[in-house]
C-alpha cells in the first residue's frame, strides 16, 4: 500500500486521519516539523499530509526544506491547516503544495483528494520511466518532451475530474449504506442531489478543458497548410496576417509596424509561414504587454541572395532568463490563465524548421522586451516538409 506521512502537532487531527486512511494506505505519523524531515531522511513517503500551524517549524518550512532536497522534491504535499483563506490557500500552493484542504476537513473531500494525488504520482512514475526509455534514444528526445508537456497540461483538469468523481463515487456509497439501513432523510437526498450537481459540473467542465487542450494541439500540428509549394508575396501575405488580428490588436490597443523595404517573393508553404506570423504577433499581444497599450514591429530583409530574415519585435516585459531555454517547450507560457493552453513557440519552430526549411531565434531581456528572428530560404525544400510528418 501507498505510504501517506501525516505531520500535525495535535494528536487529535492525527488520529481522524490515521482513521480515515488506513484502510488504504500505510499511515506514519510525525508530530513536528523536525520528526517529519527526519523521517524523509530514512524512507520517502508517497504522500505528504502536512499542518502549516506548528511550533518552532512551520508547515511552509517544512515544505521549503522538502523542495529544496532533490531527494525529497518530488514527494507531493497537501496542507491541511485551519487557515482556509484564498490567500492561504494561494501561499500554500506557492510554498510548493499540489492540494489544500482547510479545517474542519470533509472525509470524502480528504479521501478523494488523496487518492487523486496517490493516482497522479503513480501515473508520474510510470511516466517518467517510460520517459527515461525515449530519452535515450536521440530521435526520440523531442517526442518526450512533447509528451510531458502535454502530459503536464492534462494533468491539472484530468486531476479534477478524478477528485470530483471520487466525491460523487464516496457520496453515492454513503447514500447507500443510509438506504440500506433504512435510515434515509429527506436532508440526505438533498445534501446528495447538491453534490452529486456539483461534481457532475465539475467533471464535465474539466473534460471539456482536457478536449479543449488536446484539440489545440492537434490543430496546431495538423498538416493543413496546403499540398503543393508555391510562389507569393510575402508582404501581401504579411498584410493579410496583420488584417486577420485586427480586432485583437484594437482590443489591447496593439500597433503593428512593418519595415519591409523592398517586396518579396517566396516559392513556400503560404499556409505554414501564415500560421508562424499570427501566432508571433498573438503572442505579443497576450504576453508581451501585460495593460493595455504598446507596438509590435516586423522587419523584413533579404540575406544574401537566396533567404531572407524577418525580425518580430515587441517592447514589453520580456523574458526571464531562467525561462528563455524553455520557450520551445510544448504549452510553455510565462504566464498563467486560459491563454497558456497553447502549443505555441513549439509549434512554430516545428514549422519554421520542417515545414519552411528555416532557422528562428528568440532574444529577451527582461523589461526591455522579445525578439524573434526567422532565417528562411527564399525557396522552402519540399524534402524538409516531408520530414515533419
Amino acid at each position: 500500500m501507498p505510504l501517506i506521512l501525516v505531520v500535525d502537532d495535535q494528536p487529535s487531527n492525527i488520529h481522524a486521519l490515521y482513521q480515515l486512511l488506513v484502510d488504504e494506505c500505510e499511515v506514519s505519523m510525525a508530530t513536528s516539523g523536525a520528526e517529519a524531515l527526519a523521517f524523509c531522511a530514512q524512507q520517502l513517503p508517497d504522500l505528504i499530509l502536512l499542518d502549516v500551524l506548528m511550533p518552532e517549524m512551520s508547515g511552509y518550512e517544512v515544505c521549503d526544506r522538502l523542495k529544496a532536497d532533490p531527494r525529497t522534491r518530488a514527494v507531493p504535499v497537501i496542507f491541511v491547516t485551519v487557515q482556509g483563506s484564498s490567500a492561504d490557500e494561494a501561499e500554500g500552493f506557492a510554498h510548493g503544495a499540489v492540494d489544500y484542504i482547510p479545517k474542519p476537513f470533509v472525509d470524502v473531500v480528504v479521501k478523494a483528494r488523496v487518492r487523486t494525488q496517490l493516482a497522479l504520482k503513480l501515473a508520474s512514475e510510470s511516466f517518467a520511466r517510460s520517459q527515461i526509455e525515449l530519452f535515450q534514444r536521440d530521435k526520440l528526445a523531442s517526442v518526450g518532451r512533447t509528451i510531458a508537456g502535454i502530459a503536464q497540461e492534462l494533468s491539472s483538469p484530468l486531476g479534477n475530474a478524478l477528485i470530483s468523481a471520487c466525491t460523487l463515487q464516496d457520496d453515492l456509497a454513503h447514500l447507500n449504506t443510509l438506504s440500506q439501513g433504512g435510515h434515509i432523510k429527506r436532508s440526505d437526498l438533498e445534501k446528495h442531489l447538491r453534490v452529486s450537481e456539483e461534481s457532475v459540473g465539475l467533471v464535465l467542465s474539466n473534460l471539456q478543458r482536457t478536449l479543449s487542450i488536446v484539440d489545440s494541439f492537434l490543430q496546431s500540428t495538423a498538416d493543413n497548410f496546403g499540398d503543393q509549394r508555391r510562389s507569393f508575396s510575402l508582404l501581401e501575405l504579411i498584410h493579410e496576417v496583420v488584417a486577420g488580428l485586427a480586432e485583437a490588436l484594437e482590443t489591447h490597443q496593439v500597433h503593428c509596424e512593418l519595415d519591409a523595404g523592398d517586396d518579396l517573393h517566396l516559392l513556400s508553404f503560404r499556409g505554414a509561414l501564415a500560421k508562424v506570423l499570427s501566432t508571433l504577433i498573438q503572442n505579443a499581444i497576450k504576453h508581451a504587454y501585460r495593460e493595455a497599450g504598446g507596438e509590435v514591429h516586423i522587419r523584413v530583409r533579404p540575406l544574401g541572395t537566396d533567404q531572407l530574415v524577418v525580425t518580430v519585435q515587441d517592447h514589453g516585459v520580456g523574458i526571464p532568463p531562467g525561462l528563455l531555454g524553455r520557450v520551445f517547450d510544448p504549452f510553455f507560457s510565462t504566464r498563467f490563465g486560459p491563454n497558456r493552453s497553447e502549443p505555441g513557440l513549439y509549434i512554430v519552430r516545428n514549422l519554421v524548421t520542417f515545414a519552411l526549411g528555416g532557422q528562428i531565434q528568440v532574444e529577451s531581456t527582461p523589461g526591455l522586451g522579445t525578439t524573434v528572428r526567422l532565417a528562411l530560404p527564399m525557396i522552402s525544400p519540399e524534402a524538409r516538409r516531408s520530414a515533419a510528418g
